[in-house]
């Protein structure tokens, strides 16, 4: 049997042994310690075989790429995986077509996700990943940051959610409903004119979260039910939006008489009334 294999078997015996014998809380970190450092290793190992396996395909790395472009190319690859778990910025670095990987993530799923995408970016051999699996108090999720230090236009937006009744605490969400929702009612140019006019913060709250399908609400009703703001109130739910939408109004003055004209009747009406209040 390989010597990995043993120390794999060994290391597993004795953790879970030593999670049934001892109870204290320090033996229980240890446990924990030594069940990542375990999981580490194999999705290590994993790595290094994808390697052998890479070679013995007869496929090779295009020789000419130079690491800073590789390493270019793996960063570009991450991004919107970074972005759709909410997970800090990854560090990456590149040896001789070998890409590394170091930070934190929530679970053994995304570390997965974000190991096999890196493994698919033309020119990478092998990825030796150090991924840690549960991030610590002190890691900053991209989302928070922008909690943290909102802009004054997402100020305001947020103001105007909870002067139209939204809850304290819950008029981040509320906003992101309607908003999300009513930009996938434009079409596609339209929408893209409204966006450009936000800061980064606030157009990632109004951003639709399936860009290339609208789901044509023409009724208030319907559009104020799909936004989801608050079903147990209906009156409250449409004060929310009425008032979200008035103050989404007054950041894209120049786009207010193009976003009317491709609106059907009763959701023009919502729009305009949004500006009334």
């Amino acid at each position: 049997m390989r010597r990995g294999a043993v120390r794999t078997m060994v290391v597993v015996a004795a953790v879970g042994a030593g999670a049934f014998v001892v109870r204290s809380p320090t033996v229980r970190r240890r446990t924990r310690r030594g069940l990542r450092q375990v999981t580490r290793w194999t999705r290590y190992e994993s790595g290094r075989l994808e390697g052998v396996r890479y070679r013995m395909s007869g496929r090779h790395p295009d020789p000419d790429v130079y690491p800073t472009v590789l390493a270019d190319r793996v960063r570009s690859t991450l991004g919107p995986l970074e972005q759709r778990f909410d997970v800090p910025r990854l560090h990456v670095m590149v040896e001789d077509h070998t890409v590394v990987l170091h930070g934190e993530v929530d679970d053994e799923h995304q570390a997965s996700a974000i190991e096999d995408a890196v493994r698919h970016v033309p020119g990478v051999a092998r990825v030796r990943s150090h991924i840690g699996i549960g991030l610590t108090p002190g890691d900053t999720r991209p989302s928070e940051g922008a909690v943290e230090h909102p802009s004054p236009a997402l100020d305001g937006v947020l103001a105007a959610a909870r002067a139209g009744g939204a809850a304290r605490g819950s008029e981040r969400a509320a906003t992101r409903a309607v908003l999300s929702t009513f930009s996938q009612q434009l079409p596609r140019p339209a929408r893209d004119h409204v966006l450009a006019h936000l800061p980064a913060d606030l157009r990632r709250l109004a951003e639709p979260p399936r860009p290339d399908s609208g789901s044509h609400l023409r009724h208030v009703d319907e559009f104020v039910d799909a936004t989801g703001v608050d079903p147990a109130d209906p009156k409250r739910a449409r004060a929310v939006t009425v008032s979200v939408l008035g103050a989404l109004r007054t950041l894209v003055p120049e786009e207010i008489d193009g976003v009317a004209a491709v609106l059907p009747g009763d959701l023009r009406e919502l729009w305009e009334t949004g500006a009334r209040r």
